[in-house]
């Protein structure tokens, strides 16, 4: 049985900083705050919206309602932008081409807007198990409820599961569920971060990764 391959969605499959950057710096400018660089709104991205907007005005004393409408403001802008620059990485698609196992996809990106995203770069073509989004369960990443889940779906254990994503929220969850993660090295956390959370190895092209897959549960 070949292994279940559970994606991360953003700084994994597709390069979508450009487009956060952009409505991330939008949402800032309607609320007369100073415009960020790149490389800090990339390091907010992979723990969600909420935390995000909560980071970015961690200083104003902001009730929890106010981050729940910040949230709103954001997504509202993102999905303007999140289609005008957001690119599949090199070597994604070859890879998805010619491997056939089952496949899936677990992004802390809401439902609906990783599925335009998916779409828009004709990404459905592939079966997917499925795509959860970080609103589709009652927990997302780190939690380990959407791998568990998306076992259960593909008929699948851990000790044939991998989970492959660019964040800490990945390499946790497959922690927690007991699954083999590798992380990604050109992803938007710093390689030396995720080090701490123990990956099997870490991934620099997707033309390595039929040979990483092996190695992996070659030695489970």
């Amino acid at each position: 049985m070949k292994p279940l391959l559970v994606f991360d969605l953003d700084g994994t499959l597709i390069d979508s900083a450009p487009d956060i950057i952009v409505a991330v710096n939008r949402t800032l400018k309607n609320h007369g705050k100073t415009q960020l660089s790149d490389q800090v709104i990339i390091a907010h991205i992979g723990e969600g919206i909420k935390k995000l907007m909560a980071d970015l005005f961690s200083g104003d004393n902001l009730k929890p309602s106010d981050v729940i409408n910040l949230e709103m403001e954001f997504l509202r802008i993102y999905e303007e932008e999140m289609l005008n620059k957001t690119s599949i990485y090199p070597g994604v698609e070859n890879f998805l081409h010619s491997y056939d196992g089952p496949m899936a996809i677990i992004t802390n990106k809401n439902e609906q807007p990783a599925r335009r995203i998916i779409e828009h770069l004709g990404m459905n073509q592939y079966p997917w198990v499925n795509i959860f989004g970080a609103d589709t369960l009652s927990e997302r990443k780190p939690s380990p409820l959407p791998l568990q889940t998306m076992m259960k779906l593909a008929g699948h254990e851990p000790h044939n599961t991998l989970m492959i994503g660019d964040g800490i929220p990945d390499m946790v969850s497959a922690q927690r569920a007991g699954v083999a993660a590798l992380a990604i090295e050109f992803g938007y956390s710093a390689p030396e971060i995720l080090k701490m959370h123990e990956p099997r190895a870490f991934l620099k092209s997707y033309a390595d990764l039929p040979r990483l897959i092996s190695e992996v549960f070659s030695a489970n």
